[in-house]
């Protein structure tokens, strides 16, 4: 098993599903990184200091991304639990003034 490329592979794959926010695929990869995580602990691996350089920045890089996601994750729940609660929406006139925005029902009409 050449364990540098399979971990390279695996932060690779980590990086383009975190930048496009497939976060379904990660748990996916989490198990694949938890099957190398065993085999580390058993094994040791014959892997360059250059690697294990290179490796530990594509991990830390990947570390912000999560720590990104995570944040607008949260900034959107609180976006949404906001405007859920709110009595009602608004907007602003191009004075500048704030005003309700109404919330008269919606009704659709079909012509057949």
């Amino acid at each position: 098993m050449n364990v540098f490329k399979e971990l390279e592979d695996i932060l690779r794959q980590e990086q383009e599903l975190l930048l496009s926010g497939d976060f379904q695929m990660l748990e996916a990869l989490l198990k694949r990184k938890a099957k190398l995580a065993d085999w580390l602990s058993t094994h040791r691996p014959d892997v360059t200091v250059e690697e294990t350089r290179e490796l530990k920045e594509k991990a830390h890089r990947n570390e912000a991304l999560l720590d990104a996601a995570r944040r607008g994750l949260k900034a959107a729940m609180a976006q949404l639990k906001q405007v859920s609660k709110a009595d009602c929406q608004t907007t602003y006139s191009s004075s500048g003034e704030r005003r309700p925005l109404s919330r008269a029902p919606v009704s659709i009409t079909q012509k057949i």
